[in-house]
């Protein structure tokens, strides 16, 4: 008895599974020649050579799933992908390195397809045609975008945790100025205020005056320090405090009107990342203005909105040319603005700027936040 013909679909898949040892050793040896290395550097991880296969075989699959089914099959892919992206860790590859490895992959798969058609035992169904070689296209590019995209995962994680190091360090610091530094200042005050026994001649006075100022001087500037590393507030009272004590303190220093205003919070706490990211924006958003604004006005806005928490700063200075900034070469981008959008971006945010020269500059940072947990004791960030 005949068996019946199977369609190019079947054809197709039976041939993938059949060919994927030979696809993938095609695929290494014509990398390593493009790129003239070994091809232990272009797949260096021994399970890796393992996984390729696997996915060629769920390809196969894919190949057979009706397209209402499609996302579904995608995902089989897409998890043997991710397995695949996790090996790559550490790896040290280059981004194009990776899509070139994947523009390979979608090359051969092309070129055996073609030859399945040409041993197909019947005459082909043009859709199935078209529908196999758009299913394997597929493949590759969800391999390309699974392992960029993990990639990115692993580089943004690395910076947060570099960000929080960071910040502890910061705080080890701020506390050493303040406990030990501090007190060693102090206790110079005092003794060169119990000079002031009246033998000194006046002379000796005058002196001894000098450097009490000059003490009280170097106490003010250990403490400012101190807070600009890790103000207190920011850990024991949360976000509102510690923004409202760094927008008044601003003031004080230079004479720039102030306003701050909170809206939609309730006394509520969030992730300490969330809390530290929007701290340190506004803080270099205020030291732009300081620096480069020539304002005389400032206005903080912190507000809770659904799923978000915002903050808004705006000022009435000299503003300036944005896609000029956006586009100056890192050296010349006085005002910090990749390393903000950076810092904003590593937590799912938005920063969004909008400046133009003499009509002073607006920052609309977002950041998304969980449901806010009652400030409960001290409330503490870490």
């Amino acid at each position: 008895m005949n068996q019946p013909i199977p369609t190019f679909e079947q054809f197709a898949a039976d041939r993938l599974v059949t060919d994927r040892a030979l696809i993938t050793r095609d695929w290494v040896d014509t990398l390593s020649a493009q790129l003239n290395l070994d091809p232990r550097r272009v797949l260096p991880h021994n399970d890796l050579l393992d996984h390729i296969p696997l996915v060629l075989a769920k390809a196969a699959d894919f190949l057979l799933v009706p397209d209402r089914e499609k996302l579904t099959a995608e995902k089989m892919v897409t998890d043997e992908m991710r397995n695949i992206a996790r090996l790559r860790r550490g790896q040290g590859f280059d981004v194009q390195e990776i899509i070139r490895e994947f523009d390979e992959l979608a090359r051969l798969l092309d070129v055996a397809a073609l030859r399945w058609l040409d041993e197909y035992p019947s005459v082909p169904d043009p859709k199935g045609v078209g529908r196999v070689f758009g299913r394997l296209n597929r493949v590759p590019l969800l391999m390309g975008q699974i392992t960029v995209g993990t990639i990115e995962e692993e580089r943004n994680s690395l910076l947060r945790q570099l960000a929080l190091a960071e910040e502890d360090e910061r705080l080890r610091l701020s506390r050493e100025l303040h406990d030990q530094m501090g007190q060693l200042v102090t206790a110079l005050a005092l003794g060169l205020r119990a000079l002031h026994d009246g033998t000194a001649s006046a002379k000796q006075s005058a002196r001894i005056a000098e450097l009490e100022k000059l003490a009280d001087r170097i106490a003010r500037e250990v403490h400012q320090l101190a807070l600009d590393l890790r103000p207190p507030a920011l850990d024991t009272l949360g976000l509102p405090a510690a923004l409202e004590d760094l927008l008044h303190e601003c003031a004080e220093r230079t004479g720039i009107e102030a306003d701050f205003q909170r809206i939609g919070l309730a006394g509520e706490r969030f992730p300490p990342e969330v809390e530290t990211m929007l701290y340190r924006v506004a803080q270099e958003g205020l030291t732009n203005v300081v620096k480069h604004a020539r304002a005389t006005r400032v206005n903080l806005v912190l507000e809770r909105r659904g799923g978000n928490l915002s903050v808004i700063l705006e000022d009435d200075g000299d503003g300036f040319e944005l896609e000029t900034v956006l586009v100056a070469p890192e050296k010349a981008m006085r005002l910090g603005l990749r390393g903000m959008r950076e810092r904003v971006a590593r937590l799912g945010g938005t920063l969004e700027i909008e400046s133009s020269p003499g009509a002073g500059t607006c920052l609309f940072i977002r950041a998304p936040v969980p449901s806010g947990e009652p400030a409960a004791g001290t409330g503490a960030a870490r």
